[in-house]
């Protein structure tokens, strides 16, 4: 089956990830998050973009960008897989691919959808069970949204202020909310997106926007059951 086009559109936003070449670690110590964290700095410096949340697990990465004018997802995410390997080279002396060539970046709708994959994104360390607080996970954008710290990468989502009356609220909504798992609907739907390139949001949204980026929307058969995929937290 051929792989679905990329969608190229001003002002859209994107649920963007890649994991590492065979499902294989990326990220051993502080030095390697902070080597793509610098990465992502120079990229988005280069090909601006607006980083409204991020992750970044032990062989994955997830990121909600939204390209800014004349960008695209593309070029973006190229421009940081090679960044960060060159410096993943120069650290770990190796030659040879880092990244899975191929990264997934679904359309996201920019309206309470856009809070539903933030929250996935970083609830990731809680579903993998590498902490029980998110504050002791330092490689996400949470201190952002959870505890008011200043990231110079992050910038504030648009649906962000839904969440209270004021920044004190929205954390504390926030802070409560990422921490309650996602019901198993919405990580199927997430799911869904990511292995399938479907854009995330209402249904009718979904149907104008894949038809908007000439995106085939795959129907599932009736009556026969799905087939198992491996999952990305």
């Amino acid at each position: 089956m051929p792989r679905p086009p990329r969608p190229v559109a001003d002002g859209l936003l994107y649920h963007a990830l890649n994991r590492g070449n065979k499902r294989a670690a990326v990220f051993f110590g502080t030095a390697d998050y902070l080597a793509f964290l610098q990465s992502l700095g120079q990229t988005q410096a280069r090909y601006p973009f607006a980083l409204y949340g991020y992750c970044l697990m032990t062989n994955h990465f997830h990121l909600l960008l939204a390209p800014g004018p004349g960008q695209s997802v593309s070029r973006i995410l190229q421009s940081l897989t090679v960044a960060h390997t060159w410096h993943y080279h120069r650290a770990q002396g190796t030659v040879g691919h880092v990244w899975q060539g191929r990264f997934r970046s679904p359309v996201v709708q920019e309206d309470a959808h856009a809070l539903v994959v933030l929250r996935y994104i970083e609830a990731n360390p809680l579903r993998a069970g590498m902490v029980t607080d998110l504050a002791a996970y330092p490689w996400s954008s949470y201190p952002v949204h959870g505890m008011g710290r200043h990231d110079p990468l992050v910038s504030p989502l648009p649906a962000w202020e839904v969440l209270g009356r004021d920044e004190a609220a929205r954390q504390a909504y926030w802070r409560e909310w990422v921490h309650t798992p996602l019901t198993a609907r919405e990580l199927a739907a997430v799911r869904r997106s990511v292995s399938s390139g479907r854009p995330f949001g209402e249904p009718s949204w979904v149907e104008r926007t894949a038809a908007a980026l000439g995106l085939r929307l795959a129907q599932r058969p009736r009556g026969r059951p799905r087939k198992q995929t491996k999952k990305m937290n």
